[in-house]
C-alpha cells in the first residue's frame, strides 16, 4: 500500500489532475453501490467546457455523500491555487454566472473548485468558499446550490 500526498497532487498537470478527480468519484460511486456511468469527463482540457470538467449526474434523490456531496455535482478542476478573484472570474466568465452553475442551482446541486495547487488554511478556505458565494449572489436558485473548494490536500483526505 502507498499513501499519496497533497505534494504528490501538486505535481500534477491539468489533464492527469482531471483524470484523478473522474476517477475518484468514479470510485466514490462504486463504494455507495451507485454506477459509476453517471460521471463524465475526458475529452481535451483546454476544450470550452462551460465551466465543469468532471460532471456526477445521478438521479434526483440518489443518496450520496463524502466526495460528492449531490446527486447532481459539477466540480471544476484547475492546477493554479484560485484566489477570491481567479474564483469570480472562474464563475461568471464575463461577468455572467456560467449557464452551467446557474443549472447546477435549479437542480439543487454542488459546484466544487477542485485546485492541485491551493493548500488552503481554515481561514483561506472560508474566503474561498465566500468568494463562490458572491459569485452566485443574485442567481434565482443560490441558496439550493452547495460551493466548495476542494485543495490538493482534500483530494488526499480519506
Amino acid at each position: 500500500m502507498f499513501e499519496i500526498t497533497g505534494d504528490a497532487i501538486a505535481l500534477l498537470n491539468d489533464t492527469d489532475l482531471r483524470a484523478l478527480i473522474g476517477r475518484l468519484c468514479e470510485a466514490e460511486l462504486r463504494r455507495q453501490g451507485n454506477p459509476v456511468s453517471h460521471v463524465t469527463w475526458g475529452g481535451n482540457q483546454t476544450a470550452k467546457d462551460g465551466g465543469l470538467d468532471v460532471h456526477v449526474a445521478l438521479p434526483p434523490g440518489t443518496n450520496v455523500g463524502g466526495f460528492i456531496p449531490r446527486p447532481e455535482t459539477g466540480f471544476q478542476v484547475k492546477k493554479p491555487d484560485m484566489p477570491h478573484g481567479e474564483i469570480l472570474d472562474e464563475m461568471k466568465a464575463d461577468g455572467v454566472v456560467r449557464p452551467v452553475i446557474v443549472d447546477l442551482a435549479k437542480a439543487s446541486g454542488a459546484y466544487i473548485i477542485v485546485s492541485s495547487t491551493g493548500s488552503t488554511a481554515f481561514s483561506a478556505l472560508k474566503n474561498r468558499k465566500k468568494a463562490m458565494a458572491d459569485a452566485v449572489e443574485g442567481v434565482e436558485d443560490a441558496s439550493k446550490l452547495a460551493l466548495d473548494f476542494y485543495d490538493r490536500n482534500r483530494v488526499v483526505a480519506p
